[in-house]
């Protein structure tokens, strides 16, 4: 490979569009058209498992879900249009491979609002080429290094002292590849890459002494935040909602009522509230994971009845749902204690001073970077960095498969983590 990029990288890019999508920041209004905002409260749309449901089973959530693509596909694009023009050459000829925890994530690099026709031809989804060429999983990595007789484990852990080839852009080289280590968050951000606490975070940023409450839900997937100011009058509501069981609580609440046929009837379905209490605030934002868990718990993550892990951690039966929690455990610690180089005070971005850092990331470092992306490209910063949804009718019964349905046989027969 000629280039190895952190998807973290796109992750922050991630995060500060989708806190300014829900917030209304200026990142929102250089890429999205009023008309393209998504109604409130925004779901997250960075999970395939949980957006291929929603588009198949619940379309009347579809308008609530977030624009802004995910890292795998941000990380796409910004590789196949920056590569495509600065070194002459089509899409087609570059190659690009994402790692990743999900086998969902095959599902949504075969999406065709993900290919070169959305950004460099009319716009619309249609048949093109992919801004994601291939994904393979942690679990896949592990296989395939198997079968070719490579040990992990003997791998040393400092990073390999190698050259690389220079990006064609001495902007978006530094961007890519950073002299600090991507930043991580802490373990209140989750194991999915910290879209609703990068937001909670923002909003506080804008209000001094205010604070920010958890409220636990029904069990440990379900999670509500409030930002409270410095009087604890409320300023902003949020949740988290992970696995599908909690997901279909949370999209049976955004149905919208059936109209009554009785003159004068209320809707049926519409929110009873009890003697008439007022609503109060509602969520502006849901962080929502079709994994139970998060991320970490993936359906492409190594899980503790692979072979390596049980010879290596010299299980004498096959482990079972407690022995894969506690695995779970020593990965979410793996994840949280991963270092970063900045220290606990970050006061820059790639040397750059600047003033807006939050959680470790400067929205403006953020912002001027992606208006830089799309100048060089001569491509609208929307066609770049957001996407779009639609309705999935079923075709059970015809003929007709498309290259999508044939990826979802796919990754159902493989497992995913649903």
């Amino acid at each position: 490979f000629t280039w190895v990029v952190d998807t973290n990288v796109a992750r922050e890019a991630c995060l500060v569009l989708g806190a300014d999508e829900v917030l209304g920041g200026a990142g929102a209004e250089n890429a999205a058209a009023p008309t393209s905002a998504p109604t409130k409260p925004i779901l997250t749309s960075s999970c395939p498992g949980w957006v291929c449901y929603a588009e198949k089973t619940h379309p009347y959530v579809l308008p609530h879900l977030s624009r802004v693509k995910s890292p795998q596909a941000l990380m796409g694009t910004l590789l196949k249009t920056t590569l495509s023009q600065k070194l002459g050459i089509p899409p087609s000829r570059i190659w690009h491979l994402a790692v990743m925890p999900c086998f969902d994530k095959k599902l949504e690099a075969s999406r065709e609002e993900l290919t070169d026709t959305v950004w460099a031809g009319d716009g619309k989804p249609g048949r093109g080429v992919r801004d994601v060429d291939c994904v393979i999983t942690s679990k896949e990595v592990l296989m395939l290094a198997e079968s070719r007789g490579f040990n992990f484990f003997d791998l040393p852990r400092s990073n390999p002292n190698l050259q690389r080839a220079t990006f064609p852009d001495a902007r978006l080289d530094k961007f890519l590849f950073p002299r600090r280590a991507a930043h991580r968050s802490s373990q209140a951000a989750g194991s999915s890459g910290g879209n609703l606490y990068f937001t909670l975070q923002t909003v506080a940023s804008k209000h001094p002494n205010s604070q920010i409450q958890t409220i636990r839900g029904r069990n440990a997937d379900v999670t509500e935040y409030i930002v409270a100011s410095s009087t604890g009058d409320p300023i902003f509501k949020a949740a988290r909602y992970y696995g599908f069981r909690n997901i279909q609580n949370l999209v049976r609440k955004l149905k919208p009522a059936r109209p009554s046929r009785l003159p004068g009837g209320k809707a049926f379905g519409a929110a009873r509230r009890p003697n008439g209490k007022p609503a109060g605030l509602e969520y502006a934002y849901v962080e929502v994971m079709a994994c139970p868990g998060g991320c970490t718990n993936g359906g492409g993550q190594i899980k503790v009845d692979d072979p390596i892990i049980v010879e290596r951690k010299g299980f004498a039966t096959k482990p079972g749902p407690l022995e894969q929690k506690d695995f779970l455990a020593e990965v979410d610690e793996a994840y949280f204690s991963a270092e970063d180089s900045d220290g606990e005070e970050v006061v820059s971005q790639n040397g750059e001073s600047r003033a807006d850092i939050v959680d470790g990331i400067s929205p403006s470092y953020i912002r001027d970077t992606l208006a830089h992306w799309a100048d060089i490209t001569g491509i609208d910063l929307g066609r770049l960095a957001l996407t779009t949804y639609r309705e999935v009718i079923s075709d059970v019964g015809k003929d007709k498969t498309t290259e999508t349905e044939r990826v979802i046989q796919l990754a159902g027969k493989i497992g995913g983590g649903w």
